[in-house]
């Protein structure tokens, strides 16, 4: 590892960030977003995007520093299993946050205090001590925080149809659930977790097709 904190950061970025799923992760929250509720301005499109980036990019930090002593054995050639500069990307989630935070109650309050109850619901999860072992459960709850990124997007929109919406945000979050299935071995392996997400599937499915038939 480099001894120069930004290129740690630079080569973070690049393998657990700047990927093909991170992106189309990006992609699928604002459509999500946007479906039922277009933003007016691209003023509002701008804002929205960043505050979307942001906040995936402190949740994954988030989720790899909580996940270090774990990685460490199962990943260690990942960048923070290998930095000396571990502090230094504490303090980037924190500043993360602070943005992210500023942003949201900057466009709404509502969507401020919605990020604060969001991070202390995670601040706790993290320390849980028996996220490790009960997996199917763990991975519902770590997802969670995805449709929670659009609605607090969406609070200040006038959403005209906010049962649409919320059904918009549950098909995503099924969405997620089945692809951390299917891109995790060990969940892959794991007879029960195949069962949930077939399951997932149909429920997806037929959410979906009822929305298609309220937007047609």
């Amino acid at each position: 590892m480099s001894i120069s904190y930004p290129e740690d950061l630079r080569s973070y970025l690049t393998t657990r960030v700047l990927t093909v799923p991170m992106l189309m992760l990006m992609l699928l929250l604002l459509l999500a977003a946007w479906l039922t509720s277009r933003p007016d301005q691209p003023s509002t499109a701008g804002i929205q995007t960043l505050v979307i980036a942001n906040l995936l990019v402190m949740f994954r930090l988030w989720d790899d520093l909580s996940d270090l002593a774990t990685d460490r054995v199962t990943n260690p050639d990942r960048i923070l299993c290998q930095t000396s500069h571990q502090t230094s990307f504490c303090r980037t989630c924190g500043i993360l946050g602070i943005t992210s935070f500023s942003i949201l109650m900057f466009s709404d309050p509502m969507s401020g205090i919605g990020f604060v109850l969001l991070t202390g619901f995670y601040a706790i999860y993290y320390k849980l001590p028996w996220r490790l072992s009960w997996p199917r459960l763990s991975y519902h709850l770590l997802i969670f925080k995805y449709p929670c990124f659009i609605a607090l997007i969406s609070v200040s929109q006038n959403e005209a149809r906010p049962q649409i919406h919320l059904m918009v945000m549950f098909v995503t979050y099924l969405i997620l659930c089945i692809y951390e299935v299917a891109h995790d071995p060990k969940l892959r392996a794991d007879g029960w977790c195949r069962v949930i997400a077939g399951i997932e599937l149909i429920t997806a499915a037929i959410i979906a097709a009822s929305i298609a038939n309220s937007l047609l």
